[in-house]
């Protein structure tokens, strides 16, 4: 027979797994450099499906699950876009937790500087 608190985790998990990635909306909050993708990748597959344009509000994030939507903030100038992830990385440097689209980058304010310091919430 299976203990009470057995039965308490194994439903718990179960929720979990069909409530999904906005299960917690806000509580995941990403905080590190942001760079955005380069031209030369337009119309390169994206990890979760579709090509990358650069004129779309996209992200990629190493672990976050795929069409999870992020509030993503410049902490240098408050300018506050919303994103879904669509990709995988960024590689290389730790710092760096998102690669964002051109558009989304010049949303924030960030082309001429190549990076910027963000905070992103999940929202969903």
């Amino acid at each position: 027979m299976i203990g009470i608190r057995i039965r308490i985790c194994i439903v718990g998990a179960l929720v979990l797994a069909l409530l999904g990635p906005g299960a917690f909306a806000g509580d995941r909050v990403v905080k590190g450099k942001a760079h955005y993708y380069s031209d030369e990748l337009s119309g390169n597959g994206m990890a979760c499906g579709g090509t990358y344009r650069p004129s779309k509000m996209v992200a990629a994030h190493r672990s976050l699950p795929c069409g999870t939507v992020l509030r993503v903030k410049n902490r240098a100038n408050g300018n506050v876009v919303t994103v879904k992830v669509k990709d995988r990385g960024p590689y290389g440097d730790k710092k760096t937790v998102l690669d964002l689209s051109k558009r989304a980058a010049r949303k924030l304010g960030y082309l001429d500087e190549g990076s910027a310091r963000v905070r992103a919430v999940v929202t969903k």
